[in-house]
């Protein structure tokens, strides 16, 4: 029996994922308890993606194994279930993205109407869509990970504005 070695995108795929879990540790300083919490359980479910990615075949078509496929599910629920993480509920196409190079998309966040945040968070897109781009066309994984905090920040960014138009 030989031992599985993970193709260069299930390395990169397991890269993003540990990137994203130390993104959601560090942002455990600054949100509420209860976020707190559910972020170290997102950050939980990206080591179990990526050392899936690293140490199982894949079992689905685009290189992902099961594993990794059903932690990185739960992880978006955790994240979808608590806006105010700051992790859009489908962040896992960045993990993703190493694997199948989908095109990556930015999460609708409307506002109520007359939302007056409204130029705001269409900025956000904006700098989210020029930052997909780079990531989809970068050459070297450490740069698509240096892109992946950005990214982060934005999203970050576009949750406290929706909080401050709830609030």
């Amino acid at each position: 029996m030989t031992a599985y070695e993970p193709t260069e995108q299930a390395r990169a795929a397991a890269a993003r994922a540990a990137t994203l879990a130390d993104i959601a540790r560090r942002r455990t300083l600054t949100v509420s308890a209860w976020s707190g919490r559910e972020l170290m359980h997102v950050a939980e479910l990206l080591d179990i993606v990526a050392l899936s990615l690293y140490e199982e075949e894949p079992t689905r078509p685009g290189g992902i194994c099961d594993s990794a496929r059903l932690a990185l599910a739960d992880a978006e629920i955790t994240a979808a279930q608590t806006p105010d993480t700051g992790f859009p509920a489908d962040f896992g196409q960045y993990v993703t993205h190493a694997l199948d190079r989908r095109p990556l998309t930015v999460p609708a966040r409307p506002g109520p109407t007359g939302w007056s945040l409204a130029d705001e968070d269409a900025q956000l897109v904006a700098a989210l869509d020029a930052l997909h781009g780079h990531l989809d066309a970068a050459a070297a994984e450490t740069v698509a990970l240096a892109l992946l905090e950005a990214v982060f920040a934005l999203h970050g960014k576009r949750a406290d504005l929706a909080q401050l138009s709830h609030g």
